[in-house]
C-alpha cells in the first residue's frame, strides 16, 4: 500500500509537534548590557572586553573592539564560557588561532568581513558547541575547514558569499544538528554532503539551488529533520526536479516552511512544486520510470525500508537523563528557526526556455508593477504570485510595533526580529489582518497584553523566541484560530496556565525548549490536536495529546522513581 503524502497526512487529522528539550543554550548574536542580576565574576576579564556571569555561563563581550586577529585575546579561561566578536575587523582565521581558548562552548564572528579559513584554525576546540559565522565574505567550505569541532551542534553562515562546498566539509561534525546557509551563492550541493550528520534544522533559502539529488544527497536527510527551508532559489521544475518532489511526499511528518516555487520553466513559473503533477513535470516517462531513472527506491511496506508512520514509533528520542551542567542564557541568539533575511539584489535575467523552437523568458521585473508602501526604516518585497508583501524590519532599533509607518497594505509576512521590542499591545497589528507569518524573535519581550493578535486570524507561524516572557496564559493567543506552528524556545518561561493552547485548535507544531519550566499543569494542552522537567503527569497533560505525532522530551533531569510510572506507561 502506498503511503499518503505529506500533504495529505498533514490534512488527515490535527496533528501537534511538541518540543521540550532541555538542551544546552549556548550562545546569541546580539549581546545585551549588564544586568543586575549577574551573578559574580570568578575569573578575570579582557580589557577592552567586558563580562558577565549569567546561570553559571561566563560570557566575554569583545564585539566592536577593532580586533584584527584571535591572537590579539591573550586570556585564557578555566571554565567553560561565550565569546562574541561581532563586527570587528578579522580577515582570517589562522592555524591553532584558538588553542588558548580551549573551554569556548559557543563563539560568535558575525560581521567580521572573514575571507579564509586555514587548515586547523578550530584546532583545540573540542567543547564547542555554536559557531556563528554569518555576514562574512566566506566563498568556500573545504574538506579541513571545521577540523577539531567534533562536538558542534549548530554552524550559522548566512549571508556569505559560498559557492562551493566540498563533500567532506561536514563529515567529522557526527553531532551537527542546525546547520544555516541561507542567501549564499550556491549553486549545487556535492553527493554525500550530509552522510555524517543528522540533521534536524536545514536553512538553504536564497541560494542558486536548481535541484537536489536524490541518491547521496536526499536520502540522508530526513529521518531526524524538523525544520528545512528551500525558498527563493531558482528551482527547475522539469524530470530531475522529481527526486526533490518524491523526497518531499516520503519525509515522516516534517515541518516544511515556505514554498518550493518553480523559476523554469516559464510555464511553472511561481508555481509551488508540490502543487505540480509529476506527470505535468516529466510527461515523457512514467512515475516509476523517472524514479528509475533517478535513483527513487520504490516504496516499500516492508518494516525495514518503511518511514515510521505511528505517533509511538516517533518517540525514540525520549531519554531518561540528567544533564551534568546545564548552561541557560537569557542573551538574544538566532534559534534554529526561520530567519528574517536582508533584501536580495534584483535577480538576474533568466535564461532561454530549454525546450526546442521556444521564444526567450522575459526578465523579472526589477521594479514592481504596482506602488509598494512600506514601513519607514524598512525594505519590502513584492509576492508576485499573490502581490502580497513581505515586510523586513529586522534589527532595525525599533521599541514598538506602533513605530512601523506607513503600515503596509497586504501584507504576508513580517520580520521584526532583533529589534529591542519590550511590549505587545492589542493595537500593535491593526492593519495586519492578511498576515501569515510574524517573527518577533530575539527581542526583549516580557508582556504580551491578552488579545494582542486578535486581528491575525490567518496567521500560521508565530515567532517569539529568544525573548524574555515568563508566562503563557490562554488570553495571550486569541485570534489565533489559524496558527499551525508556534516557536517559544529561549525564553524565561516558569509557568503554563491549563488550557493555554485552548485557542489554538490547528496548532500542529509547538517549541518550549530552553525555558525555566519545571511541571505542566493539568489540562495545558486541553483542545488543541495534540524547562527542564523531573516528572510529566498523563493524567490532565498527556492524556489531551489523542494526535500526538512526536514529542521530544530529551536532556531532562528525570527522577526515575514511582512517580514516572504513568509516564513510562503512557510511552509504551
Amino acid at each position: 500500500m502506498m503511503k499518503p503524502s505529506t500533504a495529505e497526512r498533514l490534512h488527515k487529522g490535527r496533528m501537534l509537534w511538541i518540543i521540550l528539550l532541555s538542551t544546552i543554550a549556548l550562545a546569541w548574536t546580539t549581546p545585551i548590557p549588564l544586568i543586575e542580576d549577574s551573578e559574580e565574576l570568578d575569573e578575570p576579564c579582557f580589557d577592552p572586553c567586558y563580562c558577565e556571569v549569567k546561570e553559571s555561563l561566563f560570557h566575554i563581550h569583545c564585539d566592536n573592539k577593532g580586533f584584527i586577529n584571535i591572537s590579539q585575546i591573550t586570556e585564557s579561561w578555566s571554565r567553560p564560557f561565550k565569546l562574541y566578536l561581532q563586527r570587528n575587523s578579522m580577515r582570517k582565521l589562522y592555524t591553532n588561532s584558538f588553542l588558548h581558548l580551549n573551554n569556548a562552548v559557543s563563539i560568535n564572528l558575525g560581521n567580521n568581513a572573514l575571507q579564509d579559513i586555514q587548515t586547523g584554525a578550530f584546532n583545540g576546540l573540542r567543547v564547542l558547541k555554536r559557531l556563528y559565522l554569518h555576514e562574512n565574505k566566506l566563498d568556500i567550505f573545504r574538506n579541513d575547514t571545521f577540523l577539531g569541532l567534533e562536538s558542534l551542534e549548530y554552524l550559522q553562515a548566512d549571508y556569505n558569499v559560498i559557492k562551493r562546498i566540498e563533500s567532506g566539509a561536514f563529515r567529522n561534525l557526527s553531532k551537527l544538528r542546525v546547520l544555516i546557509l541561507n542567501d549564499n551563492l550556491i549553486p549545487m550541493l556535492p553527493t554525500n554532503l550530509f552522510k555524517s550528520v543528522s540533521l534536524t534544522h536545514l536553512d538553504l533559502r536564497g541560494n542558486r539551488l536548481k535541484v537536489l539529488s536524490y541518491r547521496g544527497m536526499l536520502d540522508h536527510i530526513g529521518r531526524s529533520l524538523m525544520e528545512i527551508q528551500l525558498e527563493e532559489n531558482p528551482w527547475n521544475c522539469t524530470c530531475e526536479i522529481v527526486q526533490l518532489k518524491s523526497w518531499l511526499e516520503r519525509i515522516p511528518y516534517t515541518a516544511l516552511v515556505g514554498d518550493i516555487t518553480c523559476e523554469t520553466p516559464f510555464h511553472f513559473h511561481g508555481k509551488d512544486l508540490r502543487e505540480i503533477k509529476r506527470s505535468k513535470l516529466c510527461p515523457m516517462l512514467s512515475d516509476s520510470e523517472v524514479e528509475a531513472s533517478l535513483g527513487i527506491p520504490q516504496l516499500s511496506s516492508s518494516k525495514e525500508n518503511a518511514w515510521p508512520t505511528k505517533p509511538s514509533s516517533m518517540l525514540s528520542s525520549f531519554h531518561f537523563t540528567a544533564s551534568s551542567v546545564e548552561y541557560k542564557t537569557s542573551n538574544k541568539q538566532p534559534k534554529p528557526t526561520k530567519q528574517p533575511r536582508a533584501p536580495r539584489p534584483p535577480p538576474t535575467p533568466r535564461g532561454l526556455y530549454p525546450g526546442p523552437n521556444q521564444p526567450p523568458v522575459a526578465a523579472y521585473q526589477t521594479r514592481p508593477p504596482i506602488p509598494i508602501i512600506c514601513p519607514t526604516g524598512c525594505s519590502c518585497s513584492l509576492h508576485i504570485n499573490d502581490l502580497g508583501l513581505t515586510v523586513n524590519c529586522k534589527e532595525r532599533g525599533f521599541h514598538n510595533i506602533s513605530e512601523l509607518l506607513p503600515r503596509p497594505l497586504n501584507a504576508k509576512k513580517l520580520y521584526l526580529s532583533g529589534n529591542l521590542i519590550q511590549k505587545i499591545y492589542r493595537s500593535d497589528f491593526w492593519n495586519f489582518s492578511s498576515l501569515d507569518l510574524l517573527h518577533l524573535g530575539n527581542n526583549r519581550i516580557s508582556y504580551v497584553q491578552d488579545g494582542a493578535f486578535i486581528n491575525l486570524p490567518n496567521l500560521k507561524s508565530l515567532y517569539l523566541n529568544g525573548n524574555d516572557i515568563e508566562r503563557l496564559t490562554p488570553g495571550m493567543f486569541r485570534g489565533l484560530q489559524s496558527l499551525h506552528y508556534l516557536y517559544f524556545e529561549y525564553n524565561l518561561i516558569r509557568e503554563i496556565q491549563p488550557a493555554a493552547f485552548s485557542l489554538m485548535p490547528n496548532l500542529k507544531l509547538l517549541f518550549l525548549n530552553d525555558n525555566l519550566l519545571r511541571t505542566l499543569p493539568t489540562d495545558a494542552f486541553a483542545g488543541t490536536s495534540t524547562t527542564p522537567f523531573r516528572a510529566l503527569p498523563v493524567a490532565g497533560v498527556l492524556e489531551h495529546l489523542h494526535a500526538i505525532v512526536q514529542i521530544d522530551l530529551k536532556l531532562n533531569p528525570w527522577d526515575c522513581t514511582c512517580d514516572l510510572v504513568p509516564l513510562k506507561q503512557w510511552l509504551e
